[in-house]
């Protein structure tokens, strides 16, 4: 059968044909304008990331600590109440004069004085008192003020590792282990290799170790490190922007937008090898806790206890 054509003077089906008259003008039209209003919004989101990155060096002149909260899957009592505890607790301390910025584990099975309770793991703060408690307990042994809080959950931490393509990692030994319960299955190679979402946080929540919980840290330590190594390839306005679309939707914090980016700046101008410190609060295993030594760690954070004022303290 031939092929229906465009009339007597040419052979060329009128699908092959250049397109013609006013649909042709139309669709030109609609091309163009798609790409002004890209131009446009490029542009503004340029602006906008200049100015805020000038605000940002203002608002580091000051002191600024975070108190980072990592929670475990929320269970529900007998009352169907549920209630989560903090399985990773993280001091942030950015100090302004030094130019350098320390991330403090704090052992979740370290016994501390809390307010009402006595003398407790302070994990436990979170389940009897909320932030609020936890806030207050974190800076009583500490010295120190919190500015702001972030909760970070599961889910959260699977979609940032997910966010960079993964992390690469020594994992240090054969990690196998099951809780049904808590709905942890964990089964990791030894050896280098890059870790998706999932067995990353299988990796940092592994804790059959003669240490237990203190190894625990350490290797959470050391794939923070790694991670930041990771959001420092490749560094965008377009990466920014998915950083703070995970914090709304999964993140617990009273971070502003513009926080978070003074937060994503600061980063972006530190050497990791030189102005970010990782240390675990100093102490030794006393029965079934984590007993701290009061003037190693006065020592430790001795650096960061120039505080001044610091963002706006949030109540």
């Amino acid at each position: 059968m031939e092929p229906l054509t465009g009339g007597a003077l040419t052979k060329r089906p009128v699908w092959e044909r250049p397109l013609r008259g006013a649909y042709a003008r139309k669709r030109s039209l609609f091309q163009k304008l798609v790409l002004w209003t890209s131009a446009i919004l490029f542009l503004l989101l340029v602006v906008v990331y200049a100015g805020l990155q000038q605000t940002a060096g203002r608002i580091l002149e000051q002191p600024f600590n975070i108190l980072v909260l990592g929670f475990d899957e929320s269970t529900t009592d007998e009352r169907g109440v549920q209630s989560s505890r903090t399985d990773t607790i993280f001091f942030l301390a950015w100090q302004p004069q030094l130019k350098k910025a320390g991330v403090f584990s704090v052992p979740r099975d370290s016994l501390v004085e809390m307010a009402g309770f006595g003398r407790e793991r302070i994990n436990m703060a979170y389940v009897y008192g909320g932030y609020q408690l936890t806030r207050e307990t974190v800076e009583s042994l500490l010295s120190l003020p919190v500015h702001r809080f972030v909760g970070v959950n599961f889910a959260a931490f699977r979609e940032l590792v997910d966010l960079v393509g993964g992390v690469e990692i020594d994992v240090d030994k054969r990690m196998l282990y099951t809780d049904k319960s808590a709905g942890l299955y964990i089964d990791l190679q030894p050896g280098r290799q890059r870790l998706d979402g999932e067995k990353a946080l299988n990796y940092v929540r592994y804790r059959r170790d003669p240490l237990g919980d203190i190894t625990r840290v350490r290797r959470q330590q050391r794939f923070l490190s790694a991670l930041a190594g990771e959001l420092k390839k490749e560094i965008t306005p377009e990466r920014f922007f998915a950083i703070v679309r995970i914090s709304r939707k999964y993140l617990q914090t009273d971070l502003t937008p513009g926080e978070i980016f003074v937060l994503y700046y600061l980063f972006t101008r530190l050497d990791l090898g030189k102005d970010l410190t990782f240390a675990t609060l100093p102490g030794e295993f006393y029965e079934s806790y984590w007993r701290l030594h009061g003037r190693e760690l006065e020592r430790l954070l001795e650096p960061f206890a120039n505080t001044g004022t610091g963002a706006d303290s949030k109540k």
